[in-house]
């Protein structure tokens, strides 16, 4: 098992913005040539105190390996978190998990070889947005709430 990372220092979204935003990275599986089952890919740096709505994979062009390699995309604790494995023989979107997640210290977004080879193509991305815009924003709200 092999842990790969990206070596693309804008892979993480700045902690200032406030605005949604979705980030993606293409693995080219047929320049990695050693992908076998148990690899990891941290592919999109997750910022602390972020919201993550939601990750996928989008396979552009399939995997001809015939090793039935599979890919998951998930994140350090959960390989899985948002698309559960799947077989990248086919191109377009795969069925994502609805399943956001709010980190409150940093990550990755991680592509695993489940089972088997791959050498297809793919862009894993990420919509997701700061929740402290880096401790900046000031609640200019006055009104007071009572609970009873």
């Amino acid at each position: 098992m092999a842990n790969y990372n990206n070596s693309n220092s804008n892979r993480i979204l700045k902690a200032s913005s406030d605005k949604l935003r979705v980030m993606s990275e293409i693995i080219d599986f047929t320049a990695t040539t050693t992908a076998n089952s148990g690899d990891t890919f941290d592919v999109i740096g997750i910022p602390a105190n972020t919201l993550v709505l939601s990750a996928g994979v989008d396979v552009l062009v399939a995997d001809t390996a015939g090793n039935s390699g599979t890919i998951a995309i998930g994140d350090s604790g959960d390989p899985d978190q948002y698309v559960n494995e799947v077989a990248p023989t086919a191109t377009g979107q795969k069925d994502l998990l609805v399943a956001p997640e709010a980190y409150s210290s940093g990550d990755d977004i991680r592509l695993t070889i489940a089972t088997g080879a791959i050498n297809g193509k793919v862009r894993v991305w990420a919509t997701m947005m700061s929740l402290d815009k880096d401790g900046t924003d000031v609640d200019g709200d006055s009104m007071t709430a009572t609970f009873a």
